[in-house]
């Protein structure tokens, strides 16, 4: 009898282990989904004389930098975001972003972290978006919380060819840029 107890336990322990190895691959897919999604969306940038590198390491860090953009405007880190559900909305309640019932501040303070460290590397300010795929971001696709842009996905592209150019910033500013973050924001190996 003990035995059907012991083999009760040890599929109910293997079934736990199975969801939760699940739920984490899935999760860490998604994300990379996301995140290819995004650099095919920042490709066309690159033809047009930005600067687009795409998962980066963060030196003394295991974290990485999703995509870095430097253009005429500047530099801008976007982290991508594959929040799937298209009925949940992301909101701005009470000074906290939201994905439908969810608060997303600890991305929002993984972002701010990683675009400061970025700031450190490369010498200058470095503008912060939040690309996500899959919800919808109210109003007109975009909003604004603690100095993260979080925009929609499929309306990053216009978003970045349509800022400003910033005053000393042209292409070989833009290469210089890149060049440092070449040698000093290695590829993250994951």
């Amino acid at each position: 009898m003990w035995q059907v107890g012991a083999l009760v336990a040890a599929a109910v322990l293997a079934y736990g282990i199975r969801q939760t190895y699940r739920r984490q691959h899935n999760s860490w897919t998604s994300g990379a989904d996301g995140e290819e999604a995004t650099a095919r969306l920042l490709a066309p940038l690159a033809r047009r004389g930005y600067a687009v590198l795409h998962d980066r390491a963060i030196p003394g860090s295991k974290a990485n930098l999703d995509h870095l953009v430097a253009g005429l405007f500047g530099v801008a880190l976007v982290d991508s975001k594959n929040w799937r559900s298209k009925e949940s909305r992301i909101t701005i309640t009470g000074g906290l972003l939201r994905y439908g019932r969810y608060d997303q501040t600890r991305a929002l303070q993984t972002v701010v972290w990683e675009a400061e460290q970025a700031a450190k590397v490369l010498g200058v300010p470095v503008r912060l978006i939040l690309a996500v795929h899959g919800a919808k971001a109210a109003p007109r696709g975009r909003t604004e919380l603690h100095g993260v842009t979080v925009v929609e996905a499929k309306k990053l592209r216009g978003m970045l060819t349509g800022l400003s150019p910033q005053p000393g910033w042209d292409a070989a500013r833009v290469t210089a840029v890149e060049q440092l973050a070449e040698q000093c924001l290695p590829r993250h190996s994951s």
